[in-house]
């Protein structure tokens, strides 16, 4: 007799890994994304805000300094912020989003040009699934919570 949570469910709530080094680092993602992107932002944009871009330099290089692939984090910043100034750049032929993709997609494509022969210090199956979304989301909410309360005014 076939096994019907099996058939409807699947796998969906199966680890990508066992080894907690793996969520640790997917869980370190979004931080280190958003707070790069918050500090760029801050110091970059039009009120040059260099202390919120301090603030967020902080969370950023806490979260580096804790993941244990660095390199995928870092990738998947650079990969983030090229593809959006890309999109940018074609909807709204804004010449500073094109000049933001150029300066992402250089160092994006000299990573993954010397981490051809690369191998994680752990295994991660292919796809994805529901605890690795929940991981997210919880990374998510953690780092809004901790900038809107460090960065208030």
């Amino acid at each position: 007799m076939p096994d019907w949570r099996r058939l409807i469910i699947g796998d969906a709530f199966a680890l990508q890994s066992r080894d907690p080094n793996h969520l640790r680092d997917v869980f370190l993602t979004i931080p280190f994304l958003l707070s790069t992107i918050m500090a760029v932002t801050a110091a970059l944009g039009p009120a040059h805000d260099y202390r919120t871009a301090m603030k967020c330099l902080v969370i950023s290089m806490v979260a580096i300094l804790l993941a244990r692939e660095r390199f995928a984090l870092i990738g998947a910043t650079l990969g983030f912020v090229c593809v959006q100034s890309l999109i940018s750049f074609v909807l709204k032929h804004d010449p500073i989003a094109l000049a933001v993709s150029i300066l992402t997609g250089v160092p994006l494509l000299l990573l993954i040009r010397s981490l051809a022969d690369y191998k994680p210090s752990y295994s991660v199956e292919k796809g994805t699934t529901i605890s690795t979304v929940l991981v997210v989301l919880v990374s998510g909410v953690f780092t809004f919570a901790i900038l809107h309360f460090w960065l208030r005014p």
